[in-house]
């Protein structure tokens, strides 16, 4: 089994066509998974007036399995994709490992 991980990236509903347009160019890629999730934070003075009193960011999650040595080129991608928004931390990521995996 080669040295897999999963990158784990959470962004804004702006960037999500930029997101999947950086990653189907990527042919190293055998897939991904985006998700819609709420997401919550104690830093909500980034959120716009309507986030704020409701208390969450409507935005998605990324899940894609990388080789380990594939993450840089996977990350520095994704960092050109920007969101245009004032005091927009743009993509949040963070990588998990694969201890085993297959089909059944």
């Amino acid at each position: 089994m080669k040295n897999l991980e999963v990158l784990h990236a959470f962004f804004p509903l702006e960037l999500r066509d930029a997101v999947v347009d950086t990653l189907l160019k990527l042919d190293n890629l055998s897939g991904f998974s985006i998700v819609p999730i709420d997401g919550h934070s104690r830093e909500n003075s980034q959120f716009d007036k309507l986030e704020q009193v409701v208390g969450y960011r409507h935005m998605f999650r990324l899940e894609v399995i990388v080789d380990a040595c594939l993450r840089q080129q996977v990350i520095t991608q994704l960092r050109q994709c920007r969101s245009c928004k004032p005091g927009d931390k743009g993509i949040r990521y963070y990588v998990t490992p694969i201890l085993d995996s297959g089909h059944l």
